[in-house]
């Protein structure tokens, strides 16, 4: 497989790069553990961390891009970088792979999923880095994107 975290070793490190974020407080555009973070810089951080794509950096951009944009930053970042492969949806969603949310006009939220049964992690105004279930009606409802990291 060609996937960056396709054994249980790699899955076992995000998880605990993953819990070490949990709690850290909603800033936008931040990327400070246990100080402030947004969900893009949180993948990014977290990927980067766990040893894939160091120096990984996400595109930062008003939280309000969603209001009056159709086309979405994050996707098109997504979308174009090299080491991650846009899925097809829906497509099975797996450990290690980002998915993007649609809020109102275009995918504004993201996070990384952490097992196979759909906990992720993200970061959300007002409780900050928390995690999630995909199979939540909020997060199911708004899933639109899942891109998949590779080696």
């Amino acid at each position: 497989m060609n996937d960056y975290f396709n054994n249980p070793a790699a899955v076992a490190k995000l998880q605990a790069v993953a819990n070490t974020w949990f709690g850290t407080k909603f800033m936008p555009n931040a990327c400070i553990k246990g100080g402030g973070v947004s969900c893009q810089m949180l993948a990014g951080a977290i990927y980067a961390e766990v040893g894939f794509l160091p120096g990984f950096n996400a595109p930062s951009g008003p939280m309000s891009w969603s209001n009056a944009h159709k086309n979405s930053r994050i996707a098109a970042f997504m979308d174009a970088h090299p080491q991650f492969e846009a899925l097809p949806g829906p497509a099975k969603y797996q450990a290690g792979d980002m998915v993007g949310f649609k809020i109102l006009n275009c995918v504004q939220h993201c996070g990384i999923v952490l097992t196979e049964a759909g906990q992720f992690i993200h970061c959300f105004r007002p409780n900050g880095v928390q995690f999630g279930q995909l199979k939540d009606a909020t997060f199911m409802n708004r899933l639109e994107r899942i891109w998949r990291p590779k080696k």
